[in-house]
This record gives structure tokens, sequence and C-alpha cells, in this order.
């Protein structure tokens, strides 16, 4: 039973479509590590609960939380070259992939905050004063009792925003990327609609495959910091 699906035909495209995904990996990448520094400033800034940043900081992060990723993307893609217009800079030339990352960076940065905010409060406050009783600077502090104690908290949800980063690269396509998606979307005009079935589900493979690698890589990190044994010991 084939259900009228050309499987020569997906397999075919999923040969062609996956010339994209190294530009799609490396967008990926570029939001992944980007939105989670800023999701840890954020989350810095709303644990010290700084008088100036601290609502600005929570007004982004229920925004970006509350919307769309699609809304952000037109929103960045659309009104940031405005707004540095009013400045005298005229972005209307940069790169699409620049406006796509940093769209990606602040919705992540949002929702990864989140993730790192909780899991540094649920530190007991005496783990804190032990190490500053002993003379431990900050980042000495951090590094060697508060980090190890954060990652087994945070981390199954970080695995998780990682994953649907990978999806959220797939409404890229709206301001013209040649991702993924947007290659597969390419290839539909192209043949005028012909076999766009067969078409979307060489996409969903490519995507199912690249996010079960991403998971895989979670998991192999996680055994690699052990944090499934600190879970388990805790």
């Amino acid at each position: 039973m084939d259900f009228g699906i050309d499987f020569s035909y997906v397999l075919k495209m999923i040969e062609r479509i996956s010339t994209a995904i190294p530009y799609t990996l490396l967008i990926i990448v570029i939001s992944g590590v980007m939105g989670l520094l800023l999701a840890s400033g954020v989350a810095a800034i709303r644990i010290k609960k700084w008088k100036v940043l601290y609502p600005i900081t929570s007004i982004y992060v229920s925004f970006f939380r509350s919307t769309p990723c699609l809304i952000h993307i037109f929103l960045v893609y659309y009104g940031l070259p405005l707004i540095l217009r009013e400045f005298g800079i005229f972005a209307d030339g940069w790169s699409k992939t620049l406006y796509a990352s940093l769209a990606l960076i602040l919705f992540n940065g949002a929702y990864l905050s989140e993730f790192l905010r909780p899991a540094y409060l649920a530190v007991e406050k005496g783990q804190h004063d032990a190490a500053d009783s002993v003379g431990m600077t900050g980042l000495s502090k951090f590094r060697r009792i508060i980090l190890p104690q954060m990652l087994p908290i945070a981390w199954p949800n970080l695995e998780n925003a990682f994953v649907e980063l990978v999806k959220d690269t797939s409404v890229l396509f709206v301001i013209g990327l040649t991702d993924i998606m947007g290659l597969a979307k390419k290839i539909i005009s192209n043949d005028f609609g012909v076999k766009k079935l067969e078409v979307y589900l060489a996409a969903a493979v490519i995507y199912w495959c690249i996010t079960f690698a991403v998971s895989k890589i979670c998991q192999l990190v996680e055994k690699q910091i052990g944090i499934g044994k600190q879970q388990r010991s805790g």
C-alpha cells in the first residue's frame, strides 16, 4: 500500500533538500549559542533584580514568550531597519541570515532565561553562604558550586528548547531564506505544485533526522557531565 505517494520521488527530494542542511545548521548553532548567552544575562539581571534593567528584561521575556516566533521574524526583519534608520544606520542591505538569527536569538533567549532562573534559585542559600565563607570569588562559586547543581534541574528543559529551535527554523522561509523549508517551498513553486506532498514528506524526514541527532547529542552531553548520575544520587 503506497497511499498514492511516489516514494522514489521522496528519496530524490530528500537528497536534493539535504543540500540546505549545512545552512540550516549554521542558523541553529548561532541562534542556540547566542540565545543561551543572552538568556544567561537576562536570568542574571532578573535574579539580582537590578533596578533599571529588571523591568525591561521582564517585559522582554513576557512579550517574547507570549507571541509566536513567526511574529518575531517579521518584527525584526521589517522593523529593525526602520528603527536603525532613525539613528542614521541603514540596514536594508543586511543579510537575511542576520535577521533570522537575531529573531531566533531573541525568541530563545526569553525562553531559556526562564529555565535558567528557577534552576539557579533552586540552589539552597546555604550553598551560597558556605562558598562565600571560604572566600570563593563569584565566578569560582558559580563554576564549582552553583552550576553543577543548576544543570540537573535546567538540562531537560534546555534539551527540549534546542529541539524546538530546530523546528522553529522551519518558518524562516517567510523572509526568503533558502533553508530546508525554504528550498522545499522553492521546489514546489518551480514545479507548479506537482508532487508537493512528496516534497513536504521529504522535508519532514530531514527535520526528523536533525531533531533526532540533536536529542542524541544532548543525551551524550548529559552523560559526559554526569547529569543523570547527579539526579539519581539526589
